[in-house]
């Protein structure tokens, strides 16, 4: 496989991590790097920090096991330099369940960056830099009694 396409599998994997519930994987996938969120630019380092953020924040479902959430990834640019790379691409997030029928919840960017240690291509950074806001309120639990104002107020 070419580093081009072990970098895809990266950027793709996150997602399907999430998307799976298995913050545990996620959590590895990223145990080396730095994940800013924005527009707050919260840092989190290491795989502790990630692991705990998520179980903390995203919400999982007792009948799935999964935050019923789909991350869309596309439009992604691989930039290849040696033993470093960067990434950029856009991002969907939908979710549905029983009493929330189907939509996007969020769509934004991520920004990546990536190292190669003994033949291995690992994250080193990730920036996830959202620019519009649905419904969180099923999807995040910080977001359940004020997701209409951080909606509204990120939307101008």
């Amino acid at each position: 496989m070419s580093d081009y396409q072990v970098i895809q599998q990266l950027v793709y994997g996150y997602a399907e991590r999430i998307d799976a519930g298995d913050f545990e994987s996620v959590a590895a996938l990223m145990s080396q790097a730095k994940i800013t969120f924005l527009p707050s630019a919260e840092v989190l380092e290491g795989s502790s920090q990630v692991l705990a953020a998520h179980r903390l924040r995203v919400k999982v479902y007792p009948h799935t096991g999964t935050p019923c959430t789909t991350h869309y990834v596309n439009n992604l640019v691989i930039g290849l330099d040696g033993d470093e790379a960067s990434a950029r691409s856009l991002f969907t997030v939908t979710q549905a369940l029983e009493n929330f029928p189907l939509q996007t919840i969020m769509a934004g960017r991520y920004y990546d960056r990536f190292v190669k240690e003994s033949e291995t291509w690992r994250f080193s950074e990730r920036t996830i830099a959202p620019d519009y806001f649905g419904d969180l309120s099923f999807h995040l639990n910080e977001f359940e009694t004020s997701k209409s104002n951080f909606a509204r107020s990120n939307m101008n």
